[in-house]
């Protein structure tokens, strides 16, 4: 898990933070299946569906800001207290 500590994000910048790292790492193993042979292939598999399961917590959050598209949504980490807000407002 990720968090950005007193850190304010809106929808754009949580898109590029989540999806980013997703997209880079599930390409650079699915372009690695074609070089590796055996039983490589299969770690590599593994890893793939690891990094695609312990993303889903992002594309849950994902999922809140476009059930919420009709607002402006901000994210904001509060580490020490062990809290995640999220303010919104509606789009004028």
């Amino acid at each position: 898990m990720a968090l950005a500590h007193q850190f304010v994000a809106d929808k754009t910048e949580f898109w590029i933070v989540a999806l980013g790292p997703f997209v880079v790492i599930t390409i650079m193993l699915s372009l690695a299946l074609f070089w590796v042979e055996g039983s490589w292939s299969f770690t590599i598999l593994g890893t793939l569906i690891m990094q695609t399961a312990a993303s889903s917590g992002d594309f849950g959050i994902l999922s809140y800001f476009y059930f919420h598209k009709a607002k402006e949504i901000n994210t904001y980490d509060d580490v020490g207290n062990k809290i995640s807000y999220f303010y919104g407002k509606l789009k004028s």
